[in-house]
Formats: structure tokens, C-alpha cells, sequence
């Protein structure tokens, strides 16, 4: 789950942004993997005062900047939830709770949009990943409780640093393509990625600001992105860095992945509306595939 409260700088930006993020993978009939993630975004004008702001990517005078402060739940399970043995050459059960502070700076004259952000927070069962998973499943008939959880990614602390850069390479009235690279350190995650992302339909310029709080009339799209991942470290393979009691870990991991993501976007007024599947490449030896169905709806008033 993430929480997220983001406010304009510069340019004064009036409204207020209630978001909604869920990623699922059982639209395709799988639990496994990245089973789970959900998003809660408030946009305000509240934490423009953060001290953490001063340790992410500085921001020009003339850029439209946002601000925020972020809550981030991911949940993470075996192909094979039927069983409560370990299951060694399988992904561990594990979940991790972080919370945030982030930036957000669009340029429109030079085409470059920044994110970057802190996140503090942990892993393991205080996340409350075997609580939500189960109860969920209680919800849908198909569904049924996990019975590994017991062998979860011991609790640990996890520190993040994150910053990403996307760059305007081609901006035509219905095409656009944009390039990006980003990083995270820390724990749960510590890779690097760069790839490139388009998109065709109606919209408006993608540099501008946050598109429903910048722009009242309607826009559609359909997107595609694609990323080679280089991994260090996944904690939600490996386990935290200091507690080293997990009963189920796996040490070595595939180090590059690849990324893949596409789907539409409806926006009418302070109303839009983004679905769309996202496919990874095998995170460790002997894993398939994975992909995951994720919606997104944000309100401005």
C-alpha cells in the first residue's frame, strides 16, 4: 500500500489529488511472485517544509515542482501457496511496509521530468502481508489461504533511496516518446534500470505537471514502456541485511530483467482512468515469467 501527499512549489497548484493503485496478478489466474501492491496517493499542499526535501534532486526556478510524503505495500508469495513446507527453489514468502518523502519536477523547456524520494520502513511479518493476503482471499471463491506464511522473510529495517529521469525524445500532437533512467539504493532494492517509453491518442504535453491537475478537458492514450533491470540486491529474494534468521531465502538471483508494461488511459476533466498489464523476465533461477494486471484512478477537486 502507498500513501502519497504531493504539492506544487513553484507555480502555486490549487488542487487537491486522490489516487488509487492496484497491482494484481490474479486477472491472469496466478498468485505467485509480486502478488500484490497497492496505492494510495493524496496530493496537497501540505509538505513543501520537509528537511528530507533538501537531500532529493534539486529543482530549477522555472520548473513545476510537487512534493510528498508516501506509504508502499508489496506482498510477495511461491507459485505453490497450497503447501506450508519450504519450498527452496521458489520465491519466499515476504512483505515490506515503507514509508516516504518524494520529489517531482517537470521542465517543459528542456523536456526532462525528475523523481527521486527516501523511504523509510520494514520487512517481514509486523508488514501484515499473511492478514491481508488471506483475507482477500476470503473475498473470492477461486481463492484460498496461503499456508507458508510461516516461512516469511524475518522482520527487518529497509532504507531506499530512489531517483529516476525521463527525457522528451520525440513530441508530436498524437505520438510521444520518452526515454528514462533511475536507480534505487538501499534495501528492499538496489538496481538500476534504463529504457524508454510511448505513447498515441489524444493528451496533452506529458512535461507540463501532473496531467489531471494542469489540464480540465479529456484525453486517451494507449501505452507501451519496456526497461532492462540490473539488480544487486532484492530483498524480498534475499532477505534484510540484518536480521539473518529467514528459514527461506534465495542467495543468488538473476541480475538482469527485463520490463515490459501497456495499457490505456481515459481522462475526462478532474477524472482519469489508467489500466494496463505489466510482464517481468524470471527474478531467479528456475522462475517463469510473470505478469500482473494494474489500475490506476485519480480524482483532482
Amino acid at each position: 500500500m502507498a500513501l502519497y501527499i504531493l504539492v506544487g512549489a513553484q507555480n502555486k497548484i490549487p488542487h487537491n489529488i486522490v489516487e488509487v493503485t492496484v497491482d494484481n496478478d490474479l486477472v491472469f489466474m496466478n498468485d505467485r511472485y509480486y502478488s500484490s501492491g497497492v496505492t494510495l496517493e493524496i496530493y496537497s499542499i501540505t509538505i513543501k517544509k520537509s528537511p528530507i526535501n533538501r537531500i532529493l534532486l534539486p529543482s530549477d526556478g522555472d520548473e513545476i515542482t510537487y512534493y510528498g510524503l508516501n506509504i508502499t505495500h508489496h506482498m510477495y508469495t511461491p507459485d505453490d501457496v497450497t503447501t506450508s513446507e519450504i519450498q527452496l527453489k521458489d520465491h519466499p514468502y515476504a512483505t515490506y511496509l515503507l514509508f516516504g518523502n518524494s520529489k517531482i519536477s517537470f521542465n517543459h523547456k528542456k523536456r526532462i521530468k525528475k523523481t527521486s524520494g527516501i523511504e523509510i520502513g520494514l520487512i517481514g511479518s509486523v508488514a501484515g502481508g499473511e492478514f491481508l493476503q488471506n483475507q482477500s482471499h476470503n473475498i473470492f471463491p477461486s481463492a484460498y489461504p496461503s499456508a507458508g506464511w510461516n516461512n516469511q522473510v524475518k522482520n527487518d529495517l529497509c532504507l531506499q533511496y530512489s531517483a529516476v529521469i525521463e527525457k522528451g525524445l520525440l513530441n508530436l500532437p498524437w505520438f510521444e516518446i520518452n526515454g528514462l533512467i533511475g536507480g534505487k539504493l538501499g534495501i528492499p532494492h538496489t538496481e538500476a534500470d534504463i529504457g524508454s517509453s510511448f505513447r498515441i491518442g489524444y493528451f496533452k504535453d506529458y512535461f507540463r505537471g501532473i496531467g489531471i491537475d494542469i489540464f480540465s478537458g479529456w484525453q486517451a492514450w494507449l501505452y507501451c514502456s519496456g526497461s532492462i533491470f540490473l539488480v544487486n540486491y532484492n530483498a524480498s529474494l534475499q532477505g534484510g541485511t540484518i536480521n539473518q534468521e529467514s528459514v527461506h531465502t534465495i542467495l543468488y538471483i538473476n541480475n538482469s530483467l527485463l520490463h515490459a508494461s501497456f495499457g490505456g488511459v481515459l481522462q475526462y476533466k478532474r477524472l482519469c482512468v489508467k489500466y494496463g498489464m505489466e510482464v517481468r523476465s524470471p527474478e531467479f533461477p528456475d522462475a517463469f515469467w510473470h505478469r500482473w494486471g494494474h489500475l490506476n484512478v485519480s480524482i483532482a477537486f
